[in-house]
């Protein structure tokens, strides 16, 4: 009875240490599922933040996208800050923004500042008959535009620079007691001997000579980087683009000889 009672206590032991062991495998098993839950909150709260750090970003980089568009308009800037030479008639669009369209029909939107230089000749401001331009304000061009006006716009990164009034749209296109062009004239850059060129405009051909104090500027055609800003070029390097053809230029003539030649924009 002894070895029996002795086999029993025994087997309950060894009953109650397996039962312990298994409660605490399963305890540790479910502490685990804990801990891997856990991670794998943690791991889908980053997702889930790497995503919104994501969209937060696309959306930050959608709008850039969206403000440069809206600088440029529809022109051929093709959503970007552009830099060039624009001959054309000027437009009033809002406070501070005006579109040129050059003849052959494109648009471009652009921004003045306070630092934009506005030059007037009988349209904008000033007289007609005066041998300068008059220096114009902001609310005069805003006026102007609003009718529509002839003006050379020179742009960096969407901004104006300068513009210019048409002299030649309030006088006649011409110097009184000569037959030489004058003023602001637009067209295809033609090479017809050194210091001599040609600008054809729609089937209207003119010469003009260059001058040793002749400036003339580029923007990635008769020099310098196109989209950037404009430079300074030499008489060869106008020699050579003409000579390659396809430079469309605004020239500012003074009884044929040219006082700037600006590359305009292509």
């Amino acid at each position: 009875m002894i070895r029996s009672h002795r086999h029993k206590t025994v087997l309950a032991a060894a009953a109650l240490m397996a039962t312990t062991a298994l409660l605490t495998a399963c305890q540790g098993n479910a502490d685990g599922s804990t801990e891997s839950g856990g991670a794998g909150s943690s791991a889908a709260a980053s997702n889930a933040k790497g995503t919104s750090d994501a969209k937060g970003k696309s959306d930050s980089g959608t709008g850039g996208a969206d403000s440069t568009k809206s600088l440029t308009g529809g022109g051929s800037g093709g959503g970007k800050e552009v830099s060039g030479t624009w001959f054309g008639n000027v437009s009033y669009l809002a406070p501070g923004k005006y579109t040129v369209s050059d003849t052959k029909g494109t648009e471009q939107a652009f921004f003045t500042s306070g630092d934009t230089d506005i030059e007037g000749a009988g349209e904008i401001c000033g007289d007609a008959g005066g041998q300068a331009a008059t220096p114009c304000s902001e609310a005069e061009l805003q006026a102007a535009a609003k009718k529509g006006v002839s003006a050379t716009v020179k742009l960096e990164k969407g901004i104006a620079i300068s513009i210019v009034e048409d002299h030649s749209s309030s006088e006649g296109g011409s110097d009184s007691g000569t037959d030489r062009p004058a003023d602001i004239h637009s067209g295809e850059l033609g090479y017809l001997a050194p210091g001599k060129y040609s600008l054809d405009d729609n089937g209207s051909t003119i010469a003009f000579f260059t001058a040793t104090d002749t400036t003339i500027n580029g923007n990635g055609w008769i020099c310098g980087v196109a989209g950037g800003k404009t430079k300074h070029c030499t008489e060869d390097e106008l020699e050579a683009a003409a000579k390659k053809g396809g430079v469309r230029v605004v020239v500012d003539l003074d009884n044929g000889t040219a006082v700037t030649i600006d590359e305009e924009h292509n």
